[in-house]
């Protein structure tokens, strides 16, 4: 028996002389940075979240944040240290359940594991913190922690998940979200997703939020106040919820709740004609804020109530529609770098176009003239390469309406049929993923036999106005004409310039 152990044993050490070593390069500290030129220091490297599991605790009176992220991900190279976006102090900092040390500078949270991790492997990152995220220096261009009368909001773009909890905050990295939110008991707590519970712990209440598909992290969006929830399903079966602010006047209010509730109808119209809905609930808020733009938290856009009128008169579903087009144009398939935001707003803009002219009888090709014979003078306007806008014109009006007029220029250049099984194909390809205007291009390159190289160069990469021509895809009905175009009827072309969700 010994003498068998003995030879068992030896003949497993040559066993694992002979297996391959595995080569693993030497560790290296990740990215600052996710590689995109226009915001350098947006995201980081070296690892791919999956799951984000985050516990809050927000005091409406302190108007403080404690917070609790547990982060699960994956080694894509074999780290040293990695970075977080975080902008509030971090209080303890542990990997797979040890202790690291870390550092904060501006919106870096700089990791250091005990020990390197192996590319490859998975790792979990615990972070608590604390602090008032209205009060966090964010770089976004756009929103940040609104505090309101009665609670809060945290909406941005092209960031904001860095003002209240720690991520890798670039839409290249999408992850799944678990939101517990505690706060006050009378409070209301709106995210997104699926409301899985709402617990009673003494004067507080806990909601739980669950975002099973994934999101970038800049759509993750919580709004805490006094807000009446309702809920049902689209006639096609998806699931919706929607919640209005009780700080709004009667007359604007009902505004507001008649455009949100063309929800359910626009969702399904875009099923139509986009393909599946690609979350599993959709719904919309109406916040208790007045900033200028609306935007499209994934599967529960968020409206300024700047937005709507008062009474009958002030309804705006253009803006709903444009936000829902988004949970196709942005939310699913999101922009591979910031640079391609014509993906996101062109495509939205036309498909609010595509719901008015079921609305109002307009045709695609009038608010087309409409909206070019407007801008038919404005040198600036069409001096932005919308290809290429750069940081600082990342939401400019070009971006929205040039980005809209190319979109239905390129239905009539390659027909209506062709064009709608493109964004069909675009939208089933890169579901849930990223991807990039050069990729649309050559999409839309493959399912026509037309040369579109002229026709992409002149409506989105050079900075001057395209003259009308059919090689352009401009309606016959503009082909020789020197003169502008009438107005749009009943004040159309206004209710949709109010439909743009950013300022």
């Amino acid at each position: 028996m010994p003498r068998r152990t003995t030879r068992l044993a030896a003949l497993a050490a040559v066993a694992a002389l002979s297996l391959p070593t595995v080569a693993h390069a030497e560790p290296a500290p990740g990215d600052s940075g996710a590689g995109d030129p226009y915001f350098p220091g947006y995201g980081n490297g070296g690892y791919d979240v999956a799951r984000y599991l985050l516990r809050l605790d927000y005091g409406v009176v302190t108007k403080r944040i404690k917070g609790d992220a547990t982060i699960k991900a994956t080694a894509t190279q074999d780290l040293s240290r990695f970075n977080l976006d975080l902008e509030l102090a971090a209080r303890s900092v542990t990997v797979d359940g040890v202790a690291a040390t870390f550092s904060q500078s501006g919106r870096e949270l700089v990791v250091t594991p005990a020990t390197p991790i192996d590319n490859g492997d998975p790792f979990k990152v615990r972070v608590q913190y604390a602090g008032k995220p209205a009060q966090a220096s964010s770089s976004t261009n756009l929103g940040g922690w609104f505090l309101t009368s009665d609670g809060a909001i945290a909406a941005g773009e092209p960031e904001v998940a860095s003002v209240w909890f720690p991520s890798n905050d670039h839409p290249s990295d999408k992850a799944t979200f678990d939101l517990y939110v505690t706060t006050k008991a009378t409070k209301k707590v709106i995210s997104n997703g699926e409301l899985r519970g709402v617990k009673k712990l003494g004067a507080k209440k806990r909601w739980h939020w669950v975002s099973p598909e994934p999101m970038t992290t800049y759509l993750a969006t919580v709004v805490i106040g006094d807000y009446q929830i309702s809920r049902g399903r689209t006639a096609k079966g998806v699931p919706w919820l929607n919640a209005v602010t009780n700080r709004i006047s009667k007359g604007q209010r009902k505004a507001a709740v008649l455009s949100l509730k063309k929800t359910p109808a626009i969702v399904d119209f875009f099923t139509r004609r986009f393909g599946p809905y690609p979350f599993s609930t959709a719904g919309g808020i109406i916040g208790n804020a007045s900033f200028p733009f609306s935007l499209e938290n994934q599967t529960r856009p968020i409206y300024s109530k700047v937005f709507f009128g008062s009474g009958a008169a002030g309804v705006n579903t253009e803006v709903v529609a444009h936000e829902l087009a988004h949970m196709w144009w942005g939310d699913s398939v999101s922009v591979a770098q910031w640079r391609d935001i014509w993906l996101n707003e062109g495509f939205a803009t036309w498909s609010s176009w595509l719901w008015a002219q079921r609305q109002r009888g307009v045709t695609l090709n009038g608010i087309f003239e409409s909206y070019y014979s407007y801008y038919r003078t404005d040198g600036g306007f069409w001096r932005l390469s919308i290809a290429d806008p750069g940081p600082d014109r990342l939401f400019d009006w070009a971006v929205y309406d040039r980005g809209a007029m190319a979109m239905q220029a390129l239905r009539n250049k390659v027909g209506a049929a062709t064009h709608d099984k493109i964004l069909r194909i675009w939208a089933r390809q890169h579901r849930h993923g990223n991807a990039s205007l050069a990729q649309f291009e050559a999409l839309a390159q493959r399912k026509t036999s037309k040369d579109l190289t002229v026709f992409f160069d002149e409506w989105l990469h050079q900075t001057n106005r395209p003259l009308p021509s059919k090689a352009l895809g401009f309606p016959a009905s503009m082909l020789g004409r020197t003169a502008p175009t009438a107005p749009l009827p009943d004040g159309l072309a206004e209710r949709l310039r109010a439909a743009r969700p950013h300022a």
